[in-house]
């Protein structure tokens, strides 16, 4: 089933000039952060400035710019709960994963495992949103959830 239009723009709210800019993941190295998303991710690296006894820095997929994921590093950081699985995930309130468009889930997690990225579900689809999904973790747990549209 394909996704409904989407609502009309409210151009006259208050918060019409609000849009998407970055995700922020706090990570308590930054040397380990960064290897994962450019060295085992192809991610690029936009900026990298300090922030008190922390690193931070935006990184960006490797081939879209208006997406950024900002890493926040350094010490002090306590550990967070790692689900097993998506379902698990859903017991707890707050983030739960980031969505990154691919256009194929299949062969983004034959990459992913190519690169011993770890992989916390199969593909499986969900018509009513046309999509084929699967999700992989970063090396502290943080889930990301890969989307392909299907007809």
């Amino acid at each position: 089933m394909p996704l409904p239009a989407n609502p009309p723009k409210i151009a006259d709210s208050p918060f019409a000039s609000m849009r998407g800019h970055h995700m922020g993941i706090r990570y308590p190295d930054f040397e380990t952060a960064r290897a994962f998303w450019v060295d085992t991710m192809g991610w690029r690296v936009l900026q990298t400035w300090p922030y008190g006894d922390l690193t931070l820095a935006y990184v960006l997929p490797p081939n879209q710019d208006e997406f950024h994921l900002e890493i926040l590093a350094g010490p002090g950081a306590a550990a967070q709960t790692v689900f097993g699985d998506v379902d698990a995930s859903l017991s707890m309130n707050g983030y739960n994963h980031v969505c990154l468009s691919v256009d194929s889930v299949d062969e983004t997690l034959a990459e992913l495992r190519k690169r011993d990225v770890d992989i916390v579900s199969e593909p499986f689809e969900i018509d009513d949103i046309s999509a084929r999904l699967a999700f992989f973790r970063d090396p502290w747990g943080n889930m990301f959830e890969l989307s392909e549209r299907i007809s």
